[in-house]
């Protein structure tokens, strides 16, 4: 195990117990490593809005002497994290120049993308897949800005033969589709800080079924990871004041691609099959 992973696991197994500033904390810590790298305590303080003194109690009830301590176990795995830092340190402090913007935007999505491929899994995603492969339906659940992801990978699966359902809405659309829901299912949770309610209570719902159940989130302290089988995080870093959803959609977008390798004639079929209703009801514009 290393040192972060050390790390990671002490917030994980205190997080129920923590209160409620010192769990504001720990959310910051785990999703902000790079920052806590060698920013002070009074620096934590102020980007979490607590005070040094309740950054300090939160390194203790992780078993830490105190916020050096801290800093030290999660720096063992980052000797080149300073000009990280120092990037990050920037984006909190620096306004978008207005003409740079566009580039700003493209440039922190590719980033976004990057960082969400070094933290997936391979072994992880192949057995993801194979769950997905053979279910008996799939139901997609995510609002907000993941209810775009939640839509496109519906809408994917369902052109390529798959039984596939998205709920985005919630209330008696959500509650329709658990009261469908089966053991051999799958369920793909899909929520981003501040989460949904109800796709965690869908999650936990599926999890007291039994169905098999795939969270895309942006945390490993997000509710709903700690309900999943099978656990994507994905990078949301935003230039503006929204999260970005375009990893999440590139980790969607592999899921469909990975699918369709592994039903290659299944695919084939169901997407002649829609090319001709789309033809027989002239709903594509024909050049």
């Amino acid at each position: 195990m290393t040192a972060d992973e050390t790390v990671s696991a002490k917030i994980a197994a205190a997080f129920p117990s923590l209160s409620r500033g010192q769990k504001q904390i720990a959310r910051f810590v785990v999703d902000n490593e790079y920052f806590v790298v060698f920013a002070s305590a009074a620096e934590v303080a102020q980007q979490v809005g607590v005070s040094p003194a309740t950054v300090v109690r939160f390194c203790q009830a992780l078993d830490y002497e105190g916020y050096p301590h801290l800093q030290e176990a999660i720096r063992q795995r980052f000797p080149r994290a300073a000009a990280t830092v120092k990037k990050i340190e920037e984006r909190l402090t620096d306004p978008v120049p207005e003409n740079d913007v566009l580039a700003q935007v493209f440039a922190t999505d590719i980033d976004n993308i990057k960082h969400t491929m070094e933290l997936v899994a391979a072994e992880t995603f192949e057995s993801a897949v194979a769950e997905m492969e053979g279910a008996a339906s799939i139901l997609v659940v995510g609002g907000g800005i993941a209810a775009s992801a939640a839509h496109f990978l519906a809408h994917s699966l369902k052109k390529m033969g798959f039984a596939v359902q998205a709920v985005t809405t919630g209330g008696m659309p959500l509650s329709l589709e658990l009261s469908a829901l089966k053991p051999d299912d799958v369920l793909i949770g899909i929520s981003f800080w501040r989460y949904y309610r109800e796709t965690v209570d869908a999650m936990s719902r599926a999890k007291e079924i039994g169905t098999k159940r795939i969270a895309i989130t942006d945390s490993e302290l997000s509710p709903l990871a700690r309900l999943a089988d099978y656990v994507f995080l994905v990078a949301t870093d935003g230039v503006a004041h929204s999260a970005s959803p375009t990893a999440s959609l590139a980790l969607v977008n592999a899921f469909v691609a990975a699918l369709a390798f592994r039903k290659p004639q299944q695919t084939l079929d169901a997407l002649r099959s829609v090319d001709a209703g789309y033809r027989e009801s002239r709903i594509l514009l024909e050049e």
